[in-house]
């Protein structure tokens, strides 16, 4: 009777996908055909939940951890290194199949092999699916938050114990069909559990071909560690895995059992990589994927809610000085690492449109082309920026990766170092924790007294943009601002594109066909009147607050007048010591602005006094370095 069961069971949950989930055992694993046995919605009383299939095999198939192995793009950087570094072929292959084939790669060491080849992946089922179920059901909490742990050196031993949430499991059924023995343990809730793979440092090489230190390739584990996120018990599970905390029967077998489990956590394992999901969905049967369309629209939607409703703020204030728009984006990371996250080919940045009132584009910043790349930036990469006054300019949040020669590179393999790195970190990142040196912010964001600070005080997890943009009295000026997002850098591809190897020909064959467009994180828009009046009338004496305020090294001090007098700017210091003298002559009736430098003075509080005939004031200011 059970086999009756199991057969018709299986035949209902291939029905949907174009390839079969493996079934089987090896040594040490379980095809994920196999636990889909039990852990199957029956469409009514099992894994269903308000009308919908919250299986584990259902939001687990269309993800990238389900198709780690097969994901063309990782395929293509593995090729590109193997063809650069032919020499090093085994090393680069274990070191990939480690985390992209666990169940492939940990099998072959455990049967006596030194290393694990791509080529064996792809004729093995079991091999080549991706993070299966028995592969993070196994691993053991020996050597969890241990740096002996990273880069795929989990534990998984020849004992057949299978890992869970729940306590008192029921271990005859899984026993009897698949040969493993459920055990309760809590470790499988943990941050430490993802951070074996998640937190991977990789070997790079210097201009002789050897190996020359290791690069924290991807490190959001470490990243959330330095977070308000672990203070709070916020693990990696609790948004990559949605929680139902309703009960939730979650398996068939044994038939007629009544046991809710509470809380249910969903595999749906969503991170924002809309772009690639959709490539998959459009090459199933080419790379042999064992989930349909239909499953692929189900995670893709669940991909845009993460990046749409759960990844970031977006804030965008804009006001008139003298005869420039002062726009001033602001960006907060909502997520528990830095975002983008993960491999440093992504990258985020600031959309800028300003139209006016005949819809005249009159300033735009971080507009795209047809093929996805960004108008107008550098051919390397594009700085960090604090304010923004040309079109040329775009504020990009990416990591971007140097060899030993700091020279800007596309081979992980030749990673020594970054160059720049403006990812926004999460809340509470500060330089002062321990595991900073690994996670550290490069290139002018360093510098940024708004980036991930507030005056002197690190951890907001956020940025701040400013746009200084001419503009003209009575004109009504629409803004929008937008966070674009890219999974794929367009000129990583372009690089790939010129190397003639079978991997890469198929990646970049798939690319093509789907345009690199970036996904919009978020849309704010606002308008604004310009006055009316002359720029040369104002109505009284005013000193602006500086700005940016705080600064680096350099800001802006603005201050109107109603009559002409002999004015004076000075700066002073918290003793009352006069630091520089930036105006000193008469003036007519008007507004004016004058850039005061720190450059050569310490970090601190300022002041600087404006005196026009028997007109003072005097405002604070704070420079951060």
């Amino acid at each position: 009777m059970k086999k009756i069961f199991f057969l018709v069971l299986f035949i209902s949950i291939n029905s949907y996908s174009q390839n079969s989930l493996p079934l089987g055992r090896t040594a040490l694993f379980a095809g994920s055909g196999s636990c889909a046995t039990c852990h199957s919605s029956n469409m009514s009383t099992v894994l269903y939940y308000n009308g919908s299939d919250i299986s584990p095999v259902t939001h687990w198939r269309p993800t990238m951890m389900a198709n780690a192995s097969k994901d063309p793009f990782w395929r293509a950087i593995v090729a590109e290194e193997v063809h650069k570094f032919p020499q090093l072929q085994q090393i680069i292959e274990s070191t990939c199949t480690k985390c992209h084939s666990p169940l492939g790669y940990t099998e072959a060491i455990y049967n006596g092999q030194q290393n694990y080849s791509l080529a064996e992946m792809k004729a093995d089922p079991i091999a080549n699916d991706g993070v299966s179920c028995t592969a993070c059901h196994q691993i053991k909490q020996d050597n969890f938050g241990m740096v002996s742990s990273y880069s795929g050196n989990y534990i998984i031993e020849n004992d057949s114990i299978n890992y869970g949430p729940y306590e008192n499991p029921h271990t005859q059924a899984m026993f009897s069909i698949i040969g493993f023995t459920p055990v309760y343990s809590p470790h499988v809730d943990k941050s430490e559990l993802c951070a074996t793979c998640h937190t991977l440092f990789t070997p790079y090489i210097d201009n002789q071909g050897n190996i020359a230190g290791m690069f924290p390739e991807q490190t959001p584990y470490l990243e959330w560690k330095n977070s308000i996120y672990p203070a709070q018990d916020i693990q990696c599970q609790d948004c990559h895995m949605p929680v139902i905390s309703d009960g939730v029967d979650i398996a068939t077998i044994p038939p007629g059992h009544q046991v809710l489990r509470s809380p249910y956590w969903q595999h749906e394992f969503v991170g924002g990589n809309v772009y690639m999901l959709g490539m998959l969905k459009e090459n199933i049967n080419t790379l042999g994927i064992t989930a349909s369309a239909e499953h692929f629209d189900t995670t893709i939607s669940f991909a845009e809610q993460k990046l749409t409703q759960e990844a970031i703020d977006l804030s965008l204030l804009a006001d008139v000085l003298n005869d420039s728009l002062i726009i001033q984006v602001g960006i907060e990371n909502k997520t528990g690492h830095k975002i983008p996250s993960g491999i440093p080919f992504r990258r985020m940045w600031i959309h800028l449109k300003v139209e006016d009132s005949g819809s005249n584009i009159v300033f735009q910043s971080g507009n795209w082309n047809s093929v996805g790349e960004i108008i107008g930036i550098n051919t390397d990469y594009e700085p960090h920026f604090n304010i923004i006054t040309q079109e040329e300019q775009v504020q990009i949040y990416e990591g971007v990766f140097v060899d030993v020669d700091q020279s800007v590179t596309y081979t992980l393999l030749r990673a020594a170092d970054y160059i720049k790195d403006n990812r926004i970190p999460p809340v509470g990142f500060v330089s002062s924790h321990p595991g900073y040196d690994t996670t550290a912010i490069f290139g002018e964001a360093v510098n940024d007294p708004d980036f991930n600070k507030d005056g002197l005080s690190e951890g907001t997890g956020s940025d701040f943009v400013t746009y200084k943009i001419p503009a003209l009295a009575q004109q009504t000026y629409s803004i929008k601002a937008q966070v674009c997002f890219q999974s794929i850098k367009p000129a990583i591809v372009d690089y790939l594109r010129n190397i003639n190897v079978p991997d890469i020909n198929q990646f970049v064959t798939m690319y093509d066909a789907r345009p690199n467009i970036p996904f919009i994180m978020s849309t704010v828009t606002t308008s604004l009147v310009t006055s009316v009046e002359n720029e040369r009338v104002v109505s009284g004496y005013i000193l602006e607050q500086n700005f940016p305020n705080p600064f680096n090294p350099s800001t802006i001090i603005s201050w109107q007048l109603p009559a002409g007098s002999h004015q004076t700017i000075k700066v002073f210091d918290v003793l009352g010591n006069e630091i520089a003298t930036l105006i000193d002559k008469y003036q007519p009736a008007g507004k004016y602005e004058v850039e005061f430098d720190g450059t050569k003075l310490k970090s601190g509080v300022y002041f600087y006094k404006l005196t026009a005939g028997e007109h003072t004031a005097v405002k604070k200011m704070l420079l951060v370095k």
